[in-house]
């Protein structure tokens, strides 16, 4: 639903206005409403239960940045508490290929949201890709994405959703930066990052099937652990100097859950010998 009207954006603004009632088709009509000292001025992302907005602060320091929030209809208990636990983790965390966050406080109606640095790039595949990097370029990029998982990993948080679009490639004086964002589906080692339970219900798989350890996709009830993110950073690294997944998108596509969750964890990779066996093949 769009404000077309001055008075119905003026009510917006000076009534506190409830999130959660808002259908999908509101979520561009929250663009030109404030926030805490934030105004919107579009969206630039969406994930499973958040959405993130280019955001100018107004007050104190005027600059631009991504402000997360509830994406509408999810302010669940559950994903409040993912919420909070991705705000925690992200302001626990001190690097410069992680996204930082600047900000934090919440909606007239209670829900959080949190302002993190913009973060102007693109995936780093594809910034691999177009710039026809060599793989030693894109060994030395990936190195700092593991630099920057292991400091993750120090302060007690598992990523669990590691994969291109998460990896972002900047440009500093020049010169690409990767930055890991979106800890959304983050989880605790060694310490609670909210008050509120975080946790994985049966029947609820979280992280993205091709990235994903068989552990993480078995969803025993065992807590995974760093090893689930270093698996989902050899895939990455497989699909950098590649060019594709060990395991297809496509595989999984038509596939229902059990028949995913049972290729991830038994399913051999093919070789990347065996994949295109002679010239005949790649001409046919």
């Amino acid at each position: 639903m769009l404000i077309q009207a001055d008075a119905a954006a003026d009510s917006m603004l000076d009534h506190p206005f409830d999130l959660s009632r808002l259908g999908d088709a509101a979520v561009e009509g929250l663009v030109g409403t404030t926030i805490g000292p934030y105004k919107l001025l579009q969206r630039i992302g969406e994930g499973g239960f958040g959405v993130v907005y280019m955001a100018e602060q107004e007050q104190s320091i005027r600059r631009k940045v991504a402000l997360k929030i509830i994406k509408p209809g999810m302010a669940s208990s559950e994903v409040i508490s993912r919420f909070e636990a991705e705000r925690q983790a992200l302001a626990m965390m001190d690097h410069p290929n992680i996204a930082k966050v600047l900000d934090g406080g919440t909606t007239d109606t209670g829900h959080p949201y949190f302002a993190m640095e913009l973060v102007n790039g693109v995936a780093i595949t594809t910034y691999c890709d177009e710039n026809r990097l060599s793989t030693r370029q894109r060994l030395q990029l990936f190195t700092h994405v593991c630099r920057a998982v292991q400091h993750a990993h120090h302060k007690g948080v598992i990523h669990r959703d590691l994969k291109p679009s998460n990896v972002m490639i900047t440009l500093h004086d020049g010169r690409p930066v990767p930055k890991v964002i979106d800890f959304g589906v983050a989880k605790a080692l060694h310490q609670r990052l909210t008050e509120r339970t975080l946790f994985t219900r049966y029947g609820q798989m979280v992280g993205t099937p091709q990235y994903m350890s068989p552990e993480q996709a078995e969803m025993s009830g065992l807590d995974v652990d760093t090893r689930s993110d270093i698996y989902s950073l050899g895939v990455l690294l497989y699909e950098l100097v590649t060019g594709c997944t060990p395991v297809d998108a496509t595989t999984f596509r038509d596939a229902g859950f059990d028949a995913m969750r049972k290729m991830i964890c038994e399913v051999d990779a093919m070789k990347p010998s065996t994949r295109v066996r002679t010239l005949d093949n790649i001409t046919a």
